[in-house]
């Protein structure tokens, strides 16, 4: 009767899971994992993108060039994630999708190898571990479209402006994250949204700046970030908080 139970609650909860990766039309994959030294580490990261490509997802690598839908509003997308479970001579992997707020929607059934060859034994594992996505029978159903459209509704967007601890009173405590992409980082706000992207220069602390159409360049000063560029002939530094 216990088994019987328990089979019955792993089905349901197996099913809500389902039902929640259902809700998401885009995966997008980090272009390093943590357990890895490297980017793309053994095509760890490429093997990723691949899998959910088979299974029906539009994905993208974290620092590819992301669609205005995902930049706007990051919560439209899922993270994937491949986690290392340590094990003495086996390799073990599990394949994890998060959403927004860091909250695990799907994970995989721990993939295992016993090769004694890296490349070997995390492209096994890594394969052992995708067997779970056969029986996930995955459909995008558009129920993230619409909750997300009723919640754009309701909060309007701020304008593409950079505001800093000194230029906005309002929120003492508002600052930027600095996202890796190819040769430098995207800034993103808290919606997320990105509002800059810095490309990296000779000179450490210096980047080449694109806002909107605005041209400048980010440096710091005194441990504080600016954003200067020239408006009307005048040279502007404006404060930025950004957190690498």
């Amino acid at each position: 009767m216990k088994k019987y139970l328990l089979l019955i609650a792993f089905f349901v909860f197996s099913t809500t899971i389902a039902q929640s990766v259902n809700d998401y039309k885009y995966v997008v994959v980090p272009s390093k994992f943590d357990f890895l030294k490297e980017p793309n580490k053994y095509n760890m990261n490429t093997l990723t993108k691949m899998l959910f490509q088979k299974y029906g997802f539009e994905v993208f690598m974290m620092d590819d060039a992301l669609p205005t839908e995902i930049a706007n509003n990051r919560c439209k997308a899922l993270f994937a994630d491949v986690v290392e479970d340590n094990g003495m001579l086996v390799t073990k992997l599990k394949i994890v999708l998060k959403d927004c707020k860091d909250n695990v929607v799907y994970e995989s059934a721990i993939g295992k190898s016993k090769e004694k060859d890296f490349q070997k034994s995390y492209t096994q594992a890594f394969r052992d571990a995708s067997k779970s996505f056969e029986t996930l029978n995955y459909k995008y159903n558009g129920g993230n479209e619409l909750s997300n459209s009723t919640e754009e509704k309701s909060e309007p967007k701020q304008e593409n402006k950079i505001y800093s601890l000194e230029t906005n009173p309002e929120n003492p405590e508002l600052f930027f994250f600095a996202q890796p992409i190819t040769n430098g980082f995207q800034i993103v706000n808290s919606e997320p949204r990105v509002i800059m992207r810095l490309f990296n220069t000779s000179q450490n602390n210096v980047f080449i700046a694109v806002k909107g159409d605005e041209k400048g360049i980010v440096i710091t000063k005194n441990g504080k970030w600016f954003f200067e560029n020239y408006v009307d002939g005048k040279l502007v530094s404006e404060p930025i908080n950004i957190r690498f």
